[in-house]
């Protein structure tokens, strides 16, 4: 009985072991196993093209963004970026590593353009890439990526923290080349001197119709403007800095034609198209393309007039500016003048002179509401109506400008200064010695 017992025991241990060996994966099968292999694919695939790839990438609080990449097996990566001129020169290294964490992860671990699209930091982020970004979120953007997908002429990759969104695709010979001599800042920088030396610049349409670019580098956004029946007309769409031009996505239509690039012809310092097979050539005008007036309402509604002097301001507005001044600080409140907000209401026709004084550290609304008459040349009139309060209180020594406002007729205009960029400037039909400027706003 025994025997049996020890016989039928053995069979039994037999029986469990053959089992579990039955059961074991394969070499290769194990997750863990599948992962490393696909890791090393992966690696293997971003380390072999010859010459590099070309990226861009969409963070989630706006605009697009395009990076160059060279990935060496020593886990470190040559990059340049259009986010600003300082980091679209010749490639600079940092590091970078794949890690398998739940699925296959592509993470740039050391300081690069990619971190500063992320920096918490408004000031930072507004001083290298010319937007604000988000207090703690920057433009919500990422340095640490999943690998969606990989094949030999696509790379797609989303964003862990800020699921923004990256697309890399092969360099050719010629642009890395071009990378690698650092063409990508030439093109950068000449646009912006370019903009700066020609601030109204157009396209010809088919039928002679001039078609107003703007090129925002803070945005990154490419505008074609028009004029239809009196109201403006805008197609926007985003742009990326190339070794060669500027480069739209989407493609823009205008007259059924698609605009995907424009060049940049640098020994002719000007920008063209190709269309059916014809260079059109961007072309620079004197005067605004387009009037000042017909884009209230559209693209702002307030020009912030601020209490420092402005570039376009007349040695008349800005002495009455200081006069004014001078008078609500030596008046019984002991007030500070600060910002005058000319905001525009189109569909009331109505403007809200918003006039921000301070008392010590508080702040007070001198509200002053006019309705307004508009002709079709962009000839103002404004007629006063109620004040509130606190405007009562200021309103003789504020007199010297509300004078103005109250009895002339004004136009409005597009100012352009080297430094302080475009700005909106209203004159006095009736006085011409009478001018401002002010910052555009959208509240």
């Amino acid at each position: 009985m025994k025997k049996i017992y020890l016989l039928s025991l053995l069979l039994l241990l037999l029986f469990t072991a053959c089992q579990q060996d039955n059961n074991d994966p394969a070499p290769g099968q194990r997750p863990e196993e599948r992962l490393s292999q696909a890791l090393t694919d992966y690696k293997t695939q971003l380390v072999s093209a010859p010459y590099g790839w070309k990226a861009t990438l969409k963070p989630n609080g706006g605009g697009l963004y395009s990076f160059f990449f060279k990935f060496n097996e020593n886990d470190r990566v040559a990059m340049s970026a259009d986010i600003s001129s300082g980091a679209a020169g010749p490639p600079a290294e940092t590091t970078y590593r794949l890690k398998g964490m739940q699925v296959p992860a592509l993470i740039f671990d050391t300081y690069s353009p990619l971190h500063i699209l992320a920096d918490p930091d408004p000031q930072a982020l507004l001083k290298t890439v010319g937007l604000p970004g988000e207090p703690g979120q920057g433009l919500f953007s990422d340095f640490e990526f999943t690998i969606d997908s990989l094949a030999t002429n696509v790379v797609q990759l989303t964003g862990n923290l800020q699921q923004s969104k990256m697309i890399l695709v092969p360099a050719t010979q010629e642009e890395f080349n071009a990378y690698t001599a650092g063409q990508l800042k030439v093109v950068i920088d000449q646009t912006t001197a370019y903009q700066k030396a020609n601030p109204f610049i157009y396209l010809l349409s088919g039928d002679g119709t001039r078609v107003q670019v703007n090129i925002n580098a803070a945005t990154k956004t490419f505008s074609l403007i028009s004029l239809a029946n009196g109201n403006v007309q805008i197609l926007n769409s985003l742009f990326t800095y190339t070794t060669r031009g500027i480069l739209l996505e989407p493609a823009l239509v205008v007259n059924g034609t698609a605009i995907q690039e424009l060049f940049w012809d640098s020994a002719n310092q000007v920008f063209y198209a190709e269309i059916n097979g014809s260079r059109v050539e961007v072309q620079s005008s004197p005067t605004p393309i387009i009037p000042l007036h017909n884009f209230v309402g559209v693209t702002f509604n307030t020009i912030a007039v601020p209490p420092q002097a402005l570039p376009g301001w007349s040695p008349d507005f800005t002495s009455k500016q200081q006069q004014a001044a001078s008078a609500i600080l030596a008046g019984p409140y002991a007030l500070r003048l600060d910002y005058m907000y000319f905001l525009f209401d189109v569909q009331s026709r109505t403007m809200a002179l918003n006039i921000i004084v301070y008392q010590g550290n508080n702040g007070f609304l001198a509200l002053y509401p006019f309705s307004y008459t508009k002709t079709a040349d962009g000839v103002y009139n404004f007629t006063a109506q109620t004040p509130n309060g606190n405007a009562q209180v200021i309103a003789e020594d504020m007199s010297p400008l509300l004078n103005h406002i109250n009895n002339d007729n004004f136009t409005m205009d597009f100012f352009q200064d080297p430094d302080a960029g475009t700005l909106g400037q209203m004159k006095s039909v009736q006085n011409p010695e009478f001018y401002f400027t002010g910052e555009f706003q959208t509240n």
